[in-house]
């Protein structure tokens, strides 16, 4: 098995051709490529806004000694580029990009401006069966420290909200310290698992993880998601709602229907009975 990075198998001819784009050729099982969402096919462009031209059996090797971490590297897939944010090896299989991509590359990269590194604010996105989508940032808020319900306010979530509100005044009500003790251990809570919790909430709410990238705002970064997914909808939308297919929704609604009381008569299906 080849370690994670290398390409034991790249072609001759390619390793001759001098630098070129880096594709992904196999996402490792446990590697931080499937964490960051990234997919086979998809091809490095830059890096810092610096074309590619690490060696190709040394990706991960060159990445983990870079200098400037993390870096922000574009991402070409499926016609579109995309930043994203990577502060550790990817631990992927590589191999120089197909010609079909680099055509589609040096064509539409003009349209794909980089901005400064510093301008960009990691964003994940996560969507349901109904195509609606869960957008927040990932880097850390004061907010989330400082006030938690307005925070949660905020984020549209409504579960935790409820429950640290009414943790709030049963302590307050018990014990003007005990309800500062109680604040100040869901500071410190908020301040440390604030990504966490939103991740969670949003599988809660049954959606599941899309993509993570880069943006330099919440507009940008839905704009962004629009290119890939031109039905998508957002929450508090900065782009122009999608055009609805009534048609479409309906079986899609039905669908889900199907699934949940298929779910709920396996899981009746399979409680104890009692006499």
């Amino acid at each position: 098995m080849a370690e994670p990075g290398t390409n034991p198998q790249t072609d001759p001819d390619q390793t001759d051709k001098g630098p070129s784009f880096i594709a992904i050729e196999a996402v490792g099982r446990l590697s931080h490529g499937r964490d960051l969402r990234l997919k086979a096919g998809d091809v490095f462009v830059a890096v810092d806004g610096n074309p590619i031209t690490w060696d190709i059996d040394r990706f991960d090797q060159t990445l983990a000694s870079y200098n400037d971490l993390p870096a922000l590297f574009t991402i070409f897939r499926k016609g579109e580029f995309f930043e994203v944010f990577v502060d550790q090896p990817i631990g992927c299989g590589y191999r120089y990009a197909s010609d079909e991509d680099v055509a589609q590359i040096l064509e539409k990269q003009p349209e794909h401006e980089i901005g400064p590194k510093d301008t960009y604010f990691p964003f994940e996105a996560l969507r349901d069966m109904r195509r609606r989508v869960r957008l927040y940032r990932t880097d850390y808020s004061p907010y989330a420290t400082v006030a938690p319900l307005f925070w949660l306010l905020y984020h549209r979530m409504w579960a935790p909200l409820g429950v640290v509100l009414a943790t709030y005044i049963v302590s307050g009500f018990i014990n003007l310290a005990l309800f500062g003790l109680v604040y100040v251990l869901l500071c410190v809570y908020f301040h440390k698992a604030q990504t966490a919790l939103m991740r969670g909430y949003s599988l809660y709410l049954e959606h599941y993880f899309w993509f993570i990238f880069a943006e330099r705002s919440t507009r940008e970064a839905q704009e962004r998601l629009r290119r890939f997914d031109e039905k998508c909808r957002f929450a508090f939308s900065h782009v122009p709602d999608p055009k609805i297919d009534e048609a479409e929704e309906a079986r899609l609604a039905a669908l889900i229907k199907e699934a949940k009381a298929d779910l709920d008569a396996e899981t009746d299906s399979g409680a104890p009975k009692t006499a």
